[in-house]
């Protein structure tokens, strides 16, 4: 599918409206915004929307890219989620916090085939910390939002083979910390 579709879309059965929408479907399945896929979905958009922040999204998320954004000027972003809480645990018990670093075997969509060398497929990451310890804290709310952002090229000269990185970690090698109000100039000016 190459267009967005509005949530009014119905399904269908033997060519009749079954009154059962898109929406009804996305209430349903991605209601529970905590849930570690839909909370790194929802950081993905973040650091898209904060790109492009006068537009309505123009485009559909791609799944087979070996990244996850493209920034205006051509950067290729690989964004990552953490959170102190999760869906499953119980108030008062946090996460430790840590991202997922490792190289990848890139798809490409046109041949149909996989990379044949791991590596890590982008020039910038962007580190996004959902920071409430409270279940109540609502993913929507921006200001519980962190964003830390790091060139991919600090990664493989610091940590070449390590697959994954605890936050205190990674603010050892200096990423800068920003607010989405802030998020999308810098990535565009981050020098890599």
């Amino acid at each position: 599918m190459e267009h967005q579709l509005t949530g009014n879309e119905e399904f269908t059965l033997h060519g009749t409206s079954t009154r059962i929408t898109v929406m009804d479907f996305w209430r349903w399945a991605f209601s529970d915004l905590i849930d570690n896929t839909q909370r790194g979905i929802i950081a993905e958009f973040l650091v898209y929307s904060s790109l492009n922040p006068t537009a309505c999204p123009t485009h559909i998320r791609e799944n087979w890219l070996p990244f996850d954004v493209i920034s205006p000027s051509g950067r290729r972003i690989e964004v990552k989620s953490a959170a102190y809480i999760q869906a499953w645990t119980p108030e008062n018990i946090f996460a430790q916090i840590r991202f997922d670093i490792g190289k990848k075997l890139a798809w490409d969509n046109a041949n149909a085939t996989s990379a044949t060398v791991a590596k890590r497929n982008c020039d910038l990451y962007v580190f996004s910390l959902f920071t409430a310890k409270t279940k109540g804290g609502s993913l929507l709310n921006l200001d519980y939002w962190d964003f830390y952002i790091l060139p991919t090229h600090v990664l493989d000269e610091k940590v070449p083979n390590q697959k994954s990185i605890a936050l205190s970690s990674l603010l050892k090698l200096e990423p800068i910390k920003t607010d989405y109000a802030k998020l999308g100039s810098i990535i565009e000016s981050i020098k890599l």
